[in-house]
């Protein structure tokens, strides 16, 4: 992922989906996919919140819906 690129992507998302400091992401997204780009540095550059899930807890549905009622995740992306 080229800087730009990343930047580009992160401004039109809080533009698009306007994401506030009393939001919670879920970070689920193993760190070599592209998506979990986004899900590291959009919170950060907005002031929201992110929840780490555990190594692999993406592959668990019991555990994401867990974790979703447990940290009351506001944004989260699926593939």
């Amino acid at each position: 992922n080229a800087h730009r690129g990343v930047v580009n992507r992160l401004l039109w998302m809080q533009e698009a989906y306007t994401l506030q400091a009393d939001d919670r992401v879920l970070q689920k997204t193993p760190f070599s996919f592209d998506v979990s780009v986004w899900e590291f540095f959009w919170p950060l550059l907005t002031g929201a919140q992110m929840v780490i899930a555990k190594p692999e807890g993406h592959k668990d549905p019991d555990y994401l819906r867990a974790i979703i009622d447990q940290y009351q995740i506001t944004t989260l992306h699926f593939v």
